[in-house]
């Protein structure tokens, strides 16, 4: 009896497939891997910005933006000065529910700026950096239009002063 369990253990694991050589799976192929946004909603915190991201794999993308802050928008407290600067930004974003660069994302965000002036005329040094987290939805309809649905927010450290930057994000752009 034993012979034959032996014979039937080996005549198993000899029949198991070989899992070291499973694919990964194709990614949507309905959008490329790059996606260029406009925020419009950046507007309500004085800024102006683009971005661009680039999937590295089917779950995860880099981000490569630039704002320019020129005026107080409606998200900045009254009590908070306001900054004329450019500020470039770097992103990491994890994908989820669809292949990247659409779907459920999450992501930290690291900036840097170059300050022109401030509204009180009392600028510490010339540059700024920031750090914060992100959370959206792309949808990219069809094959190329993008809406992003999203949120985020972080600290600006602008030399004397720390500030709360909560940030909307209504980006709208295409994949290709």
């Amino acid at each position: 009896m034993s012979t034959s369990l032996l014979s039937l253990l080996v005549a198993v694991l000899v029949s198991a497939p070989d899992v070291t050589a499973v694919e990964p799976e194709p990614r949507d192929t309905t959008y490329g891997p790059n996606l260029l946004l406009a925020n419009p909603a950046d507007l309500l915190g004085g800024a102006v910005s683009v971005e661009y991201e680039r999937a590295l794999t089917s779950w995860f993308g880099l981000t490569a933006g630039v704002s320019v802050w020129s005026f107080r928008g409606d998200l900045v407290p009254e009590d908070t000065p306001s900054f004329t600067s450019l500020s470039p930004e770097l992103g990491a974003r994890f994908h989820f529910v669809r292949d990247a660069p659409g779907g459920l994302w999450v992501g930290p965000i690291l900036s840097g700026g170059y300050l022109f002036s401030r509204n009180d005329g009392a600028l510490v040094r010339s540059w700024s950096w920031g750090l914060g987290a992100a959370l959206g939805y792309n949808f990219i309809i069809g094959h190329h239009f993008t809406v992003q649905l999203g949120a985020g927010a972080g600290f600006v450290d602008y030399g004397d002063l720390l500030v709360w930057a909560p940030r909307l994000r209504l980006g709208l752009g295409w994949a290709f």
